[in-house]
C-alpha cells in the first residue's frame, strides 16, 4: 500500500522523536552517574542512536491509527444513550483549520529545507576531505611501521598518506579507508610515533570511521534535534577514550610515552580539515577537559576494565527494552492510504438476509434513515473483510456503545468499512487484513433487535451507500 502523511502527522512524529530523545538524554545522564564505565563505551552511544531514531521508523512498526470520521464519532448524538468514550483527536481538529494548517506547512517546509541544506553540507564536507587526502603524498616506504601494523594496513586495504599541513593524524573512509599522517609525526620519538599510529589503526580495527560518518549523517538529517548532536559528541569522546585504553592495554609500560604523544599532537595540530567525518587523534571538537581526561586516563595506574560479555549483554538488554517501550507506546500517527478500491468487495457475511438497506426508515431507529446495511444471520456466523486494509478499531469502547463490538478498517482512497454488533473479534487494531479474511462473528452486541451484522462504508469521512462497493442492488 502507498501511504501519504499529513503535515500535522509528520510534525507530531517529529515532536515525539524530540521528546523521546530528551528522555534518552535524561536516562543517559542518570547512567553516567551510576555506571560511568558503561556510558564511556562508544558502543553504548551507537546503540543509543538506534534507539533514539526508533520513532522515525516506518509506522508499520507501531499500532497505526487514522483519523476517525466525525460521522462515526457523532453517531447517535442527542440520544439518551450517548456515551461516547473516544473524542476526536487534536490532529483531526488541526486538519480543519486552514490558518494553522498553513503554519504547519511552513514549519514542515523549514525542517525539510534545513535537512536538505545540512545533507548538502555533509556531502560537500565529504568531497573536501576526500580531495584533501588525494592531494597528499602516498606513502610507499613503510619503514616507520612495525610488522604488525603493516599486516593491519594490508588486511584492511588502508591507503596511507602524509601531508605537510599541521593537522592531527586521522583516519577517513567508509569503504576505502585512508590514514593521513602529518610530517610532524615522523619527527617524534620512535615510541611516540608507534603509539600514535597504533591508535589510528585501532580505529580501523574497531570500524570507527564508518560509525563516525553514520553519526555525522544522522546529526545532519536530524539537525532540529539537539539531543542527536549531543549523542554524537559523547560517542566521539568515548570512542577516543576506548582507543586510548585499547592501545595502552597492548603497551602497558608506555603510558608516559602515550601521554607525551597526545600532548605533542595537540601542540602541533591546527586541524584545518576538521569536518566531523574523520577520527582525529586530537580533534578540535574536543575541549580542554576532554584532553585532560584522556591524559589522566592514559597516566592512570588503575587497570583498564574491558567491556566483556557482561557489558554486551547489558547493552543488548537495554537496547531491546527501549525499543520494546517504543513499540508498546504505539504512537497514534495518522495515515491516509492513497489510491482507490478496485472491483467489487466481498460480501461480509455469506448467505445472509438483508434485513435493512441503506436509507431505510423504521420505527426502531426513528426518523433518521439507515446509514448502512444489516445482514441478518445466526449468531456466530463468520464475518470477513470486504476489502484489504488496516484495522483502525477492534473493540467495544472507542465508538458509541450502540455499535457494540465493532471493527473499522482503513482502505485505499480514504475509504473505510465498519462492521458492528459483532459477537467476537479475531483481529486487533494496527494489523493489516486481506479481503475475505475473517475478522469476527455475527452477534447482537450493542443496540439491536437480534443477531445481525451492521455494515457501513465511508468515503473521506462521510457515510456512503455500500451498494456502490458491494453491488447489492439486486439483493
Amino acid at each position: 500500500m502507498d501511504f501519504q502523511y499529513t503535515p500535522s502527522a509528520i510534525l507530531l512524529q517529529v515532536l515525539l522523536f524530540i521528546c523521546w530523545s530528551s528522555l534518552l538524554y535524561g536516562l543517559a545522564i542518570f547512567l553516567e552517574k551510576t555506571l560511568p564505565h558503561f556510558v564511556n563505551w562508544s558502543r553504548f552511544w551507537q546503540a543509543w542512536l538506534l534507539v533514539a531514531l526508533a520513532p522515525l521508523f516506518p509506522n508499520s512498526f507501531y499500532q497505526v491509527k487514522a483519523i476517525i470520521p466525525d460521522d462515526l464519532l457523532k453517531a447517535f448524538e442527542g440520544s439518551q444513550d450517548n456515551l461516547l468514550t473516544h473524542s476526536n483527536s487534536i490532529i483531526s481538529q488541526v486538519e480543519g483549520q486552514k490558518e494553522l494548517q498553513i503554519l504547519l506547512l511552513l514549519i514542515l517546509g523549514g525542517i525539510i529545507v534545513g535537512c536538505f541544506w545540512s545533507v548538502l553540507k555533509f556531502c560537500c564536507a565529504l568531497l573536501r576531505v576526500n580531495q584533501f587526502i588525494k592531494k597528499s603524498t602516498p606513502i610507499t616506504d613503510f619503514k616507520y611501521f612495525n610488522q604488525q601494523q603493516k599486516e593491519v594496513i594490508r588486511a584492511n586495504s588502508i591507503t596511507v598518506f602524509t601531508t605537510k599541513e599541521s593537522i592531527s593524524p586521522l583516519v577517513f573512509g567508509f569503504f576505502n579507508v585512508s590514514l593521513l599522517l602529518p610530517k610532524t609525526v615522523f619527527s617524534m620519538s620512535p615510541k611516540q610515533r608507534l603509539l600514535l599510529i597504533e591508535h589510528e589503526l585501532m580505529h580501523v580495527k574497531r570500524q570507527d570511521p564508518k560509525a563516525v560518518i553514520i553519526f555525522r549523517l544522522c546529526s545532519c538529517i536530524c539537525w532540529f534535534n539537539p539531543f542527536i548532536s549531543y549523542f554524537e559528541k559523547r560517542f566521539l569522546q568515548s570512542m577516543e577514550l576506548n582507543c586510548d585504553r585499547k592501545v595502552i592495554a597492548s603497551f602497558p609500560d608506555a603510558k608516559l610515552s602515550y601521554a607525551q604523544a597526545l600532548i605533542a599532537s595537540i601542540k602541533s595540530s591546527k586541524n584545518s580539515i576538521d569536518s566531523g567525518l574523520t577520527t582525529h587523534f586530537s580533534s578540535p571538537r574536543f575541549d580542554k577537559q576532554d584532553f585532560e581526561k584522556r591524559i589522566l586516563s592514559a597516566m592512570s595506574t588503575t587497570p583498564n576494565i574491558g567491556h566483556g560479555n557482561r557489558y554486551r549483554l547489558a547493552l543488548v538488554f537495554l537496547l531491546l527494552s527501549s525499543l520494546a517501550f517504543v513499540a508498546l507506546a504505539k504512537p497514534l500517527i495518522p495515515l491516509q492510504i492513497t489510491g482507490g478500491i478496485e472491483g467489487n468487495g466481498k460480501l461480509p457475511v455469506l448467505n445472509a438476509r438483508i434485513s435493512s438497506g441503506y436509507d431505510d426508515i423504521n420505527d426502531f431507529r426513528g426518523p433518521e434513515p439507515h446509514k448502512g446495511i444489516d445482514f441478518a444471520s445466526p449468531k456466530g456466523t463468520d464475518v470477513v473483510a470486504s476489502f484489504s486494509g488496516q484495522i483502525l478499531i477492534a473493540d467495544n469502547k472507542t465508538l458509541h456503545r450502540n455499535y457494540g463490538k465493532v471493527v473499522l478498517i482503513e482502505h485505499k482512497g480514504q475509504v473505510q468499512s465498519l462492521y458492528a454488533h459483532l459477537d467476537s473479534l479475531t483481529v486487533e487494531s494496527g494489523q493489516y487484513i486481506s479481503a475475505g479474511e475473517k475478522l469476527g462473528t455475527v452477534g447482537d452486541t450493542g443496540r439491536t433487535t437480534g443477531p445481525h451484522l451492521h455494515f457501513e462504508m465511508l468515503e473521506k469521512g462521510k457515510r456512503t451507500n455500500p451498494n456502490l462497493y458491494l453491488n447489492l442492488e439486486n439483493k
